[in-house]
């Protein structure tokens, strides 16, 4: 199954990002040779949380003859910088990051920290910016094997304010974390 995520992630390369969500992966499983895969998510919706916490989240699925692959990555910013007050340091963290990639045959589960920038777009959508995010394998299951190792993630997430979907999309990565 590991050809099926090469091959949504090569396909996404030649593609392009555009304007959407899109998110760089850089695995260090071979410190000595990383890797770089890059992944448009097709959905991204985001939800307030009661005490003010965003939860974003973004899903990208392929199918093809070797099955299903789906990808989701949840960020949960737990505190917002402000420009000019908040002090930057390049080690700062304010999300907790949850990226689960499904296939038909097993589930790799990676979380980790990275600092996030959300910013209002005019739609009323968030975009947000994620930088020096790190990623570490959580649990695995069934066929899927360690796929990146150590990991590195940026990108930015085109996420729209829909609670409904992103309580759905949270809801559909758990189960399929929990497989």
């Amino acid at each position: 199954m590991f050809l099926g995520l090469a091959a949504l992630c090569v396909a996404v390369t030649q593609l392009g990002c555009g304007g959407g969500s899109h998110v760089k992966l850089v695995s260090y499983k071979d410190p000595y040779f990383p890797e770089k895969y890059f992944v448009d998510l097709s959905t991204c919706a985001y939800r307030l949380e009661p005490d003010g916490r965003i939860h974003a989240v973004g899903r990208a699925v392929q199918e093809d003859d070797q099955g299903t692959t789906s990808q989701h990555l949840c960020i949960r910013i737990f505190w917002q910088p402000k420009p000019g007050k908040t002090p930057a340091d390049r080690t700062t963290t304010d999300a907790l990051l949850r990226y689960v990639i499904a296939t038909d045959t097993g589930v790799a589960v990676y979380t980790g920290t990275g600092f996030a920038y959300p910013t209002k777009s005019p739609d009323g959508g968030l975009r947000i910016a994620l930088e020096s995010g790190r990623l570490r394998l959580q649990s695995r299951s069934g066929d899927l094997d360690d796929l990146f190792g150590n990991t590195q993630i940026t990108g930015h997430l085109a996420a729209r304010n829909d609670p409904a979907t992103a309580a759905t999309l949270i809801r559909e990565a758990e189960l399929r974390a929990a497989r």
